[in-house]
């Protein structure tokens, strides 16, 4: 999907998504800042299709600390992970979900790191120095 597509349907499903570009001679990449605690890096091609994405995120509010903050912080970072991976991806919302469960995501399986390839990208979550990481990226045909 195209950087400006992937911005452009953020936006339609109600998720904010700041773009810093910082590209340069080498390779065209940049940031997206969704949140509070949320931001990704993403990588692009010679025709600025996302070919590899990696999403940060703290996963406590930064707002007050109270059971309302955390759930709707929650509810953000499970609705910026579904939408990423069915743009990027193409696919429904029953496959995503396939996706994130065989990741670990919802029987907390995945604090040792889990990856998976499904159709033409491959998925990786991992805990690193205490924020939750996903990966996606394209995977090349050979």
């Amino acid at each position: 999907m195209k950087l400006e597509h992937l911005i452009q349907a953020y936006k339609v499903n109600n998720i904010e998504a700041e773009l810093k570009d910082m590209s340069n001679e080498n390779e065209k990449a940049g940031v997206i800042t969704f949140a509070n605690g949320i931001s990704a890096s993403y990588l692009l091609d010679d025709e600025d299709i996302v070919i590899a994405m990696k999403i940060f995120f703290n996963c406590l509010t930064r707002d007050t600390l109270n059971m309302t903050n955390q759930l709707r912080h929650t509810i953000k970072i499970l609705n910026i992970m579904q939408n990423t991976i069915m743009l990027l991806s193409n696919i429904p919302q029953t496959e995503c979900n396939m996706i994130l469960d065989k990741l670990g995501l919802f029987n907390n399986t995945f604090n040792e790191g889990k990856k998976i390839k499904h159709l033409e990208h491959s998925y990786q979550i991992e805990v690193i120095d205490g924020l939750l990481c996903l990966s996606i990226n394209e995977i090349e045909e050979r």
